[in-house]
């Protein structure tokens, strides 16, 4: 009966290891930094503006420079994640003569690395990374007329 308890004593010991790591690991975690970037084109409307901090108010010029782009790696991140996000979107096979054909693409970098598809769970504290995501899709304007939307969004993120 006692050889029987060994298996599951050690068993038990390694999953208290594995939950302390697991908490640890857990620790750090992705935060919205507040910095964002928008672009819509549409045949209603467009708009371009871009934001430097949480609650800041939206700056036309696009994606425009802030005091803390340097430090953040903003412009680095952005135009890689930007590329690889429009890099989905030109492979998809996109009709804008049918209406509600759309396409995506989303992708983040993290010190100018990019990856496709969204932000991994664990992070490294301190990490930078920038989030974009692209749609593109054929939509009826008036009296049946088919037109394209595409709409670009990036937002920044700290791990913390």
């Amino acid at each position: 009966m006692l050889n029987g308890l060994k298996p599951l004593a050690a068993t038990a010991l390694c999953l208290l290891g594995l939950s302390a790591f697991a908490e640890n690991a857990a620790a750090a975690q992705w935060v919205d930094s507040g910095r964002t970037a928008y672009f819509k084109q549409s045949p209603f409307s467009s708009a371009w503006e871009h934001t430097c901090t949480t609650g800041g108010t939206p700056i036309q010029d696009f994606p425009g420079t802030c005091a803390n782009d340097p430090f953040s790696g903003w412009t680095t991140n952005y135009n890689a994640a930007s590329a690889s996000a429009n890099n989905q979107l030109n492979a998809c096979h996109f009709d804008s003569q049918k209406l509600g054909s759309a396409c995506y693409g989303l992708a983040y970098a993290i010190n100018g690395q990019v990856y496709a598809g969204g932000l991994p769970a664990g992070c490294n504290v301190g990490a930078r990374a920038v989030v974009v995501s692209t749609r593109m899709e054929t939509i009826e304007i008036q009296n049946h007329e088919l037109d394209v939307e595409s709409v670009q969004s990036g937002n920044e993120y700290v791990c913390q």
